[in-house]
């Protein structure tokens, strides 16, 4: 992968900013505080962004802020990189909330965006797909920054996982810390037998508990209820008994009841004369029959519907007048402010915007014109007459040049073009109407010739000869626009003939600037202005300045004219002074404040007495309506008054009354004659009283009905006891579910418990082996890590140290060549530890990436001594053969270096 071109166009201090890197080694050199560490920010973000990384939702990294642009409020760039063959163009918007990304095929311009990976936390694309790893692995290996050689805690795993998935030949993407990391959340989600609050698991292991003993209760309950069934069936069977001689003394009672006709015919007659009598006095009130008690009903509550509408009417005039009082006041403080009535509330505020405008642009002016002051004494001390006539004559050169190129590029043969063609189809059109023309012409003559033959040629002549005549007219409209295109194309011509003079007369004056200096091209030109460049840059820089501050100035002087200008009208309306303060301004917002707040109250104001007067007449609607309903309950219950009405409910219900009692005493009889009549009751009554045993036979019932009552008495006892044991045993049935529900929850509990045992030892045997793999892996790719450092290190040390030995937590040792004893780097110097580190993220590099990303390195051989850097520089500088190499440094003895040895590189002066 080689880096092409960085454009910058607002990120951190840096606005249009462009760097064309090259393939081999690039040298960007810039003093403290020129952005170097903002342009390594840059590459960093373009192919990143600024985003947390295992992050499970979208978080921004301090750096977002760190670098967002200082005068801008874009915050966006493009980086351009070849990539096996292909040129790609990344486009990103850093903007919190509009972040987006964008990937083209450079060539082409085609948008391949979808072709690159997509991260569904941060809702992107992500360009980092053609690095191969992500932001953790970029900084802790390619990307060395300043004084930041040390390996990140977080690296050796890191590398670790990306080296078993290359050993593996696994996707990229896998990781086994979150592969254990997702075990040990999924063992310690199910959690133990001790959880029993917490965890899935101790859960089931509870309730299983819980329903063995539920069981155990349960069999205690059938128990108990086993002995109570036997006690019901024994009250069963006594009960069964009871009721057989219940029914003996039924029989015998039936008998004895028939000797108690004689009575029911007394009763019956006496029922009869009481049913006549009832008759009468229905007869008598039926005219108060057809009262409706609901219209009663109704009737008393529309009087009270009708006095509650009065009350409301009293109390909501008395509330009209409040308010119409408050609306008479609140008048009388609008009129004071009605001169803020002529704006709304936006216009307002634009006004008190402009009025804040140009108290600001009055602060800069003062001080744009003290710094004006400050360059015409500092002009006044420089004498140096030649040095500026060349920088003005290099500027009016450039300034020529712009003139000449403007010129150049506003050529108008596009609209010669377009005139030229578009006159010769206008030619064209205006043929073929002059052919039709004569075509027509010639055809109304011949129908002319045919008219004396046949009258019904003349008829056809006339809309021909219309067509003729708009034909003709629309001949003329199109010379006219032909002859105004003929004007148009001479007039393009002229002003191109006009620009050719223009142009040579620019040329002449750029060749008398080149030969006042003896230089035959601008680049020649501006070498001599080089030659001289601290002197000229000073008086530039203060030219230059000078010419903004002016500027400044002006636009400052007119922009303030133009807003007195337009606020000239609302100074008199809203009597604002020349010379106003912001304090004024701000009475003045505080005035409009006031005005607003007593025009919406007085807005509230009519609102609510609009709405009580629609209050109002809706209560007089609904009392209208009411007084007629009250009319019309009178009418239908022929009743003038409340009164009159109540007493005729009353004797409608005395009505009523004997109504059912007739009903009551006919049933009664109906019930006393059973299917008989009183005629067959009067003929038995005779006979009855012939019966010589009748005492005898009342005496027997007594007997009879005291001994039915003593069964009975018996038998509800016995009936009572079944109720209560029912109850209990029911009682008993509701402490506990059904056996059979409690077996089957254990059956589903204890396979449940089975399954998590079996995941449990399933998720253990897993990140037992991932572990054990993990700790393994040093020893499967150490030989390989290990020799690609040591050469590193060989060359970079001449040779001082050969041998590098790195365990998996990533600590490095180096074999001592006197006494070939490993020693730790923490005990070498500082310079040293530098060497090692870089030739561990190297080795690193080229075991995680076959093939050669760019190595981004950040002012980090400050500890380098003069002989140390002579040999890293060597190794990088053969290494920028197969890879691109980027060194950001605010020191010059690089580029000393690598001129020294005839080394070639690519140098960015920031």
């Amino acid at each position: 992968m080689i880096i092409k071109q960085l454009d910058l166009i607002s990120f951190g201090k840096f606005e249009e900013k462009s760097l064309t890197l090259s393939d081999g080694m690039n040298i960007i050199y810039g003093n403290n505080e020129a952005g170097k560490t903002t342009i390594h920010k840059f590459i960093e973000g373009m192919f990143f962004g600024f985003f947390k990384p295992y992050s499970k939702r979208k978080i921004y990294t301090k750096d977002y802020e760190r670098y967002f642009p200082w005068n801008s409020t874009e915050y966006r760039g493009v980086l351009k990189f070849i990539h096996k063959g292909e040129v790609y163009r990344i486009e990103r918007n850093f903007i919190k909330g509009f972040d987006e990304v964008k990937i083209f095929d450079d060539k082409t311009g085609e948008d391949i965006t979808h072709l690159f990976d997509y991260d569904p936390v941060l809702r992107l694309y992500s360009p980092s797909t053609a690095l191969g790893f992500n932001s953790v692995v970029y900084n802790n290996t390619i990307n060395i920054k300043q004084l930041g050689n040390k390996t990140d805690k977080i690296l050796a795993k890191e590398i670790k996982d990306s080296l078993i998935n290359i050993g593996g030949s696994l996707d990229e993407d896998i990781s086994v810390k979150n592969a254990i990391e997702e075990l040990n959340r999924e063992i310690n989600f199910i959690g133990t037998a001790g959880q029993r609050k917490t965890s899935p698991y101790g859960k089931t292991v509870d309730r299983l508990e819980k329903l063995y003993e539920e069981r155990k209760i349960a069999l205690k309950y059938i128990e108990q209820i086993k002995v109570q069934e036997i006690q019901l069936n024994d009250l069963k069977n006594k009960v069964s008994a009871l009721k057989q001689e219940r029914e003996f003394l039924d029989k015998k009672i039936d008998n004895i009841k028939r000797l108690e006709i004689r009575e029911k015919y007394e009763e019956a007659k006496k029922i009869t004369r009481e049913i006549d009598n009832l008759y009468k006095e229905t007869e008598r009130l039926k005219e108060y029959s057809s009262l409706n008690f609901d219209d009663y009903t109704y009737l008393i509550s529309l009087k009270k519907e009708e006095d509650n509408l009065k009350n409301n009417i009293y109390e909501w005039n008395e509330e009209l007048k409040n308010i119409n009082n408050s609306l008479n006041e609140l008048i009388e403080d609008l009129n004071s402010l009605k001169k803020y009535n002529i704006v709304n509330g936006e216009e307002f505020e634009n006004i008190i915007e402009k009025y804040k405008e140009i108290y600001r642009k009055r602060e800069k002016l003062e001080v744009v014109q003290n710094k004006i002051n400050n360059v015409k004494i500092e002009n006044k001390i420089l004498d140096e007459e030649n040095m500026r006539d060349l920088i003005e004559d290099v500027y009016q050169y450039e300034e020529i040049e712009e003139k000449k190129n403007a010129i150049f590029y506003k050529k108008e043969d596009t609209s010669v073009l377009f005139l030229k063609t578009r006159l010769e189809e206008k030619t064209k059109e205006l043929k073929k109407k002059k052919l039709l023309s004569f075509a027509s012409s010639l055809t109304i003559l011949t129908f002319i010739a045919l008219g004396f033959k046949n009258n019904l040629f003349f008829i056809l002549i006339l809309p021909i000869s219309l067509f003729l005549i708009y034909n003709l007219y629309s001949n003329k409209d199109s010379k006219a626009y032909i002859g105004n295109l003929n004007r148009q194309i001479q007039e393009l011509g002229e002003k191109e003939r006009e620009k050719n003079t223009e142009l040579e007369k620019l040329d002449y004056e750029m060749d008398t600037i080149l030969k006042k200096y003896n230089c035959s091209t601008k680049i020649e030109l501006k070498r001599l202005l080089d030659e001289n460049y601290e002197a000229s840059l000073n008086i530039k820089n203060r030219d230059k300045a000078f010419k903004l501050l002016k500027e400044e100035e002006e636009i400052l002087i007119k922009k303030i004219a133009e807003i007195e200008d337009e606020l000239k009208d609302f100074n008199i309306l809203l009597k604002v002074e020349e010379d106003f303060t912001i304090e004024d301004i701000k009475n003045i917002e505080r005035k409009y404040f006031e005005f607003i707040t007593k025009k919406d109250k007085e807005s509230e104001l009519l609102k609510e007495q609009k709405e009580l007067r629609d209050k109002i007449n809706g209560c007089h609607i609904e009392l209208g309506q009411i007084s007629k309903d009250i009319e019309e309950i009178f009418s239908k219950n022929c009743s003038s008054s409340i009164e009159e009405f109540k007493e005729g409910l009353i004797k409608k219900e005395k009505y009523n009354n004997f109504i059912k009692d007739i009903e009551s005493k006919e049933l009664l009889l109906n019930k006393i004659l059973g299917n008989n009549n009183l005629e067959y009751l009067k003929k038995e009554s005779i006979l009855i009283n012939k019966d010589l045993e009748y005492d005898h036979k009342l005496l027997e019932k007594d007997s009879l009905l005291n001994s039915l009552k003593d069964v009975d008495n018996r038998l509800s006892e016995k009936q009572k006891n079944m109720t209560r044991i029912e109850e209990r045993i029911n009682s008993l049935f509701k402490n506990f579910r059904p056996l059979v529900e409690i077996d089957e929850d254990i059956l589903r509990k204890e396979k449940s418990k089975k399954e998590y045992e079996k995941r449990l030892k399933s998720l253990t045997l897993a990140r037992d082996t991932i572990e054990k793999i993990s700790k393994n892996i040093q020893r499967d790719f150490a030989p390989t890590l290990n020799k690609k450092v040591s050469d590193t290190i060989s060359i970079v040390t001449e040779d001082k140290y050969k041998e590098v030995k790195i365990n998996e937590k990533m600590d490095i040792s180096v074999v001592e060549p006197e006494s070939n004893a490993l020693v730790d780097i923490g005990r070498l110097s500082g310079g040293t530890m530098d060497q090692i580190y870089f030739a561990t993220r190297f080795g690193i590099v080229d075991i995680l990436k076959e093939d050669k990303t760019p190595l981004i390195l950040d002012d980090c051989f400050i500890q380098y001594d003069k002989n140390r850097l002579e040999n890293i520089l060597k190794f990088l500088t053969k290494e920028s053969e197969k890879r691109q190499i980027i060194l950001f440094t605010c020191h010059t003895r690089e580029k000393d270096i690598l001129d020294r040895n005839n080394s070639e590189f690519n140098y960015l002066n920031l």
